[in-house]
């Protein structure tokens, strides 16, 4: 990695090479995107960008702790235009991760790697990019905008100044807009310009950032009230433990420790080489382990719990700094990467192949009951909308009656079903029969 800002090259777009397995990814995530069902969280966005209208969703995103609307915005862009299916409402994951992938590729070519579609290869090799790419939430569109933040940063790096400022500005206001967390990107990159002692660049990157987090501030004390009612109405709490970090480390690019562990190899690879001071290395190292921390943090200041997809934002720099490591030794780096690959690729198809929760078959099931006259009981209560989703009919009350369907979902907690059952059995009902149905625990119950 060496001076290579300084070089004359062309903004944009990459080479071939990351063109290609941009556009192969995008299709490859467009043709699994209608392989999985729709999980709960994809439910829950899709109730409130599906059958509202773009002032009933900016009013209704306050109830998702941390939910940002660009995101949304653009889901609902998508229906407007094109109508509403399952492969529809996962397009924008699909296209933003391609999108990142691509710029990854720039990312590497100006920090000077030779193969400038090795770091591109291994962001799409990555399980987590695929998985969030086949997933209708926001997490693909906030990657894309960050990852697009940390190239235009390398822009105002070769030449500061006010136009290239403003427009990483603009990139990292669209990212916190869609995920807040990545603006610790933006935090990143300014420290890593203080530790450069460059100080024009220092002073217009935290200018850019101070102006996204202003102008992220409305939005945040308009809902930040709902955030926390809504997080601790979920019962999920932040716990940090030695387990924490193992955690994260397995879950980095969603290898597995294995996967995990090859990396790690290839980022000391990468650093020896250069030494811990090359300035380029120095930044990508920043760019993994600042977003890490503040994420944890910020979870434990909101009392939200630590979970792998909240610092996404790193895997671009991952890629790159693996990619540097491989160049290095390509001997021991091809045989590092094809190992890589196969795992990857073997995690890839274990969570494609694996059993999931499937709410659509659940709601079959459960209409069916319903119309032969069952009452409907579901723990917990607030999740009628996610069976609702599918079968509108079940959102109607049926109750009292002599046959009693109970609906236990995947998330229902011990104590909510035993709660449900005493209820039912103080009332006369007995149990007659039970089924799986996606996941969910389908009980028939009956009164004398």
């Amino acid at each position: 990695m060496a001076e290579s800002l300084n070089r004359k090259v062309p903004a944009f777009p990459a080479q071939r090479g990351a063109v290609a397995i941009s556009a192969a990814f995008l299709l490859l995530a467009v043709g699994l995107s209608g392989v999985l069902p729709l999980w709960l969280d994809e439910i829950l966005q899709l109730v409130e960008t599906r059958s509202t209208t773009p002032n009933q969703l900016i009013h209704l995103l306050p109830r998702h702790p941390g939910a940002a609307p660009l995101g949304y915005i653009f889901q609902k862009a998508v229906f407007l235009m094109a109508g509403y299916s399952v492969r529809l409402a996962r397009f924008p994951s699909a296209l933003a991760a391609s999108g990142a992938i691509l710029v990854t590729g720039c990312i590497g070519r100006d920090l000077g790697l030779k193969r400038t579609w090795l770091a591109p290869a291994l962001f799409a090799l990555f399980p987590l990019t695929l998985r969030y790419a086949c997933e209708s939430r926001t997490y693909a569109p906030g990657l894309f905008f960050s990852t697009l933040a940390s190239w235009l940063f390398l822009r105002l790096v070769k030449n500061p100044g006010r136009p290239r400022a403003m427009l990483y500005c603009l990139s990292l206001t669209a990212a916190i807009y869609t995920q807040p967390y990545t603006i610790f990107v933006g935090v990143a990159q300014t420290l890593w310009a203080l530790v450069d002692r460059d100080r024009k660049v220092a002073v217009w990157s935290a200018i850019a950032g101070a102006v996204a987090v202003i102008a992220f501030l409305p939005w945040y004390l308009w809902t930040k009230s709902a955030w926390q009612f809504n997080i601790e109405g979920a019962g999920v709490r932040f716990q940090f433990s030695p387990k924490t970090p193992l955690m994260l480390f397995r879950e980095l690019v969603g290898a597995g420790y294995w996967g995990s562990g090859l990396l790690v190899i290839l980022f000391i690879v990468a650093m020896v080489h250069r030494g811990a001071g090359d300035r380029w290395v120095k930044l990508l190292v920043m760019l993994i382990g600042v977003p890490s921390v503040l994420a944890v943090a910020a979870d434990g200041m909101f009392g939200y719990f630590v979970a792998t997809r909240q610092l996404m934002w790193v895997l671009p720099a991952v890629a790159i700094l693996a990619a540097a490591g491989m160049e290095r030794r390509p001997r021991a780096g091809l045989a590092i990467g094809v190992l890589l690959a196969v795992i990857c690729i073997w995690q890839d198809v274990r969570f494609f192949t694996g059993p999931k929760e499937d709410w659509q078959a659940a709601s079959d099931a459960l209409s069916a009951e319903v119309r032969r006259g069952a009452c409907l009981v579901i723990v917990p209560a607030e999740e009628i909308r996610s069976y609702a989703f599918f079968r509108p009919d079940l959102a109607q009350p049926h109750c009292p009656a002599a046959r009693t369907v109970v609906a236990f979902t995947p998330y229902a907690t011990n104590a909510q079903r035993a709660a449900a059952i005493y209820a039912l059995n103080s009332r006369g009902y007995t149990k007659q029969s039970g089924t799986e149905a996606g996941r969910s625990q389908i009980d028939l119950y009956t009164s004398p």
